[in-house]
């Protein structure tokens, strides 16, 4: 089977969804809107480890909405 591409080709390059609101999944899971980020702040030089843990729990939550993790 060959791979279908999204790109035609320009040096613009490619968008996929034309606002945040738009939905987008991967591998078959449900479309979701973007994800916002509220914990990024927290992995700073001097975060506390709860802190920066909460922030890696939040986008693997968002990476596991888009089905790009299991």
């Amino acid at each position: 089977m060959t791979a279908r591409q999204l790109s035609d080709g320009t040096e613009d390059g490619t968008v996929l969804g034309q606002n945040s609101a738009d939905k987008l999944s991967f591998y078959g899971a449900t479309p979701v809107a973007r994800q916002a980020a509220t914990l990024s702040a927290a992995i700073t030089a001097g975060a506390t480890t709860g802190a920066t843990n909460a922030a890696l729990l939040e986008m693997y939550n968002a990476l596991k909405a888009l089905g790009l993790v299991s």
